[in-house]
């Protein structure tokens, strides 16, 4: 049964789970959209970081009130393990993106290496498919635009990992030790990112299919 036929089973209120999924796969993109910004324009760092912080925090407040919600719905759109399942993977994406910000200042990162520019940019296209992916299971007109927007989102992780793999192997042939010990940091937690953008639509596609 397709998510927009089951969802007039439920009362208005349920609607609240698609609501905070979709808040959360926007403010993922937010904060992806504030690195890769930063990553253009590398200046009051400290103060760019700040916003992506605020992102984050946004996402812990969203992750609150779905926990909230579970514990206090007994009628939910889809199974209680799904919900809290893609909205895990959906905050992860946000907690690695506010870790990859943090992590420029801990290493002082005088400027992003190319490579980290282009996972970036990379994110931001995997979070912007997130959130049309997420918004498409709510509506009738767009669900069957669902396993478009995860197929885009598993070639865009695809592409995250050969640029990952060209980065690490030019990285390697520098002798700077401590240098590549923080550039490696940094461009595993953004290839992390990419991983679990495709992670959390895995997840979107496995409900697609359970109730299609």
């Amino acid at each position: 049964m397709p998510l927009n036929r089951l969802k007039r089973l439920i009362v208005p209120q349920e609607d609240v789970f698609f609501k905070l999924m979709e808040s959360q796969a926007e403010t993922a993109n937010n904060a992806a959209q504030a690195l890769y910004e930063l990553m253009q324009n590398y200046h009051d760092v400290d103060k760019k970081c700040a916003k992506i912080k605020d992102f984050e925090h946004q996402g812990d407040q969203l992750m609150r009130e779905i926990y909230k919600a579970l514990n206090t719905t007994f009628i939910v759109p889809i199974d209680h393990s799904d919900i809290s399942t893609l909205a895990n993977s959906l905050d992860d994406v946000l907690d690695l993106t506010d870790q990859m910000a943090t992590l420029l200042i801990a290493y002082g990162i005088v400027g992003p290496s190319q490579p980290m520019a282009q996972l970036a940019e990379i994110l931001v296209k995997q979070t912007g498919e997130l959130k049309h992916a997420v918004a498409a299971i709510t509506h009738s007109k767009t669900y069957g635009n669902v396993t478009k927007h995860c197929t885009e989102i598993k070639r865009l992780e695809n592409k995250a990992d050969e640029v990952y793999i060209h980065a690490i192997t030019a990285l390697f042939k520098k002798n700077e030790a401590i240098e590549i010990i923080k550039q490696k940091e940094i461009l595993d937690c953004l290839e992390s990112a990419t991983d679990r953008a495709d992670k959390a639509a895995q997840h979107i596609s496995d409900v697609v299919m359970k109730h299609s």
